[in-house]
């Protein structure tokens, strides 16, 4: 045994002498030599090889010295620059998202965020194949979790082994419910109405489904008052009338306020909704309205407009209860013909009109007046349904009215064509003393009643 370790060690000194010596000649060639050139140049510029300094020189102890001092140099050198290679930096990856892993049929799970930071630490090189791999996968995993609130740790998959990190958040708070469904009713919510064609208006709106279900926990479903489908008029790119289907149309779940509720399932997530556009129209007369009234002893002849009817387009109900559109013309102390240039205004519920303006053209002549005996008053504005009402006496059933105008206007005029009425809008069971008013077919002349006013007995039924 003694002989075989003897034997190692032979061979081991062997071995270490062969290595120094091998050491000693790289160190020689490389360093030495180059080193004892160097100094023997300079001893030559300064031209005194017989000097102590040439003796000391030419020691290979001194120079010995001399290349460990720029060796332990080197050593230093090289030794900072690795500490500067090694030094630990940090980068941070923003909003990175995470995957979440539970039963999605059977739970509802609050508080989970949508994404996280993660703040990575170490060498320059590897942060930088970080960024480049981006393999980066967050995950929450929540397989094994029951109903209830439950604190849990983020996983980072770390594809960088040699880099230390950090999560921003690292652990959430979540809260699993069980999940429930109910039936809703669908109805729909136009958008940009009004950003179609003047003439185009939506007539009618089809969804393929009629009724969805919505999904989650007991309390948050209670919160939801209707569930909407949002079609947007502008993605229907409609130019003319007709029929057009929009596709994918969202479904959103809303609350009493009207507040979209989010974290809602709505199943399906989207329908198709077929959109009838139509352009409805109607021609109307325009009616010229005088007002004030026209300088003493003149009367207007004739009023004439330059269009006498105008197209209107909009939502048909609208439409519907218009008959003509009135433009106002002020003719206080008028005595001489005139022409009026008036806006004409666009009525409720009107998206559009076939003319915006007009020209009108007033004639003015002597003004003179005729009488028109037994104009029977109309009862107006009365409650029907509650109340009766009669004249208090025979007098009070008829009045004397004085019309104002032009001979041939008067002439024309009929006492069918006059109105006198009073107006019992509002008035209890009761004898009233009401005022009397008078209007009449022809706008160009005023009329005037002789009896200003007269009793009204209203009855309860």
């Amino acid at each position: 045994m003694k002989k075989f370790l003897s034997k190692i060690f032979k061979a081991l000194g062997k071995t270490f002498r062969v290595f120094f010596r091998v050491l000693y000649r790289i160190i020689d060639l490389l360093l030495v030599t180059p080193l004892s050139k160097i100094v023997y140049k300079i001893g030559d510029m300064l031209g005194n090889r017989n000097s102590g300094f040439d003796k000391i020189l030419n020691n290979p102890t001194t120079l010995l010295y001399i290349s460990l001092i720029f060796a332990l140099a080197a050593f230093f050198a090289v030794d900072l620059k690795v500490i500067n290679l090694t030094e630990t930096e940090a980068i941070v990856l923003s909003n990175q998202p995470i995957n979440v892993d539970f039963n999605e049929e059977a739970y509802v799970v609050e508080g989970i965020p949508e994404s996280a930071d993660i703040v990575l630490m170490g060498k320059k090189s590897s942060l930088y194949l970080a960024e480049q791999l981006g393999d980066h996968q967050l995950s929450l995993d929540l397989t094994g979790y029951s109903e209830g609130t439950h604190k849990v740790n983020i996983k980072y998959n770390n594809p960088i082994n040699t880099l230390d990190y950090k999560l921003d958040p690292s652990r959430v708070t979540i809260v699993i419910h069980p999940k429930v469904s109910e039936t809703r009713t669908l109805t729909t919510d136009v958008l940009n109405q009004d950003k179609l064609n003047d003439k185009l208006t939506i007539s009618s709106v089809e969804l393929s489904k009629t009724e969805v279900i919505v999904k989650s926990y007991e309390e948050k479903l209670s919160t939801v008052a209707s569930v909407k489908a949002i079609v947007d008029a502008n993605a229907l790119n409609a130019t003319t009338a007709g029929t057009y289907t929009l596709d994918n149309v969202k479904l959103v779940a809303y609350d009493e306020n009207g507040t979209e509720i989010t974290g809602i399932e709505i199943v399906p997530g989207n329908v198709t909704a077929t959109v009838v556009i139509s352009s409805p129209s109607k021609v109307v007369p325009i009616n010229v309205v005088p007002v004030g009234e026209v300088a003493s002893g003149s009367a207007i002849s004739s009023i004439t407009p330059n269009v006498s009817t105008v197209t209107l387009y909009g939502d048909e109900a609208a439409l519907k209860g218009i008959e003509s559109i009135d433009v106002n013309i002020n003719v206080k102390d008028l005595s001489q013909d005139k022409t009026f240039q008036e806006t004409i205004v666009k009525p409720n519920g009107v998206r559009s009109m076939s003319e915006t303006a007009v020209t009108i053209k007033v004639v003015m002549e002597k003004e003179t007046s005729m009488e028109f005996k037994n104009v029977p008053i109309v009862l107006e504005g009365l409650d029907s349904t509650k109340f009766n009402a009669l004249a208090a006496s025979a007098d009070d059933t008829k009045v004397d009215v004085v019309v104002k105008g032009v001979k041939t206007l008067l002439n024309k005029l009929k006492v069918e064509d006059i109105t006198a009425y009073v107006d019992l809008s509002d008035l209890p069971a009761g004898t009233w003393e009401v005022p009397v008013s008078v209007k009449g077919k022809d706008n160009k002349l005023t009329y005037t009643s002789r009896t200003t006013k007269v009793k009204i007995v209203i009855s309860a039924k």
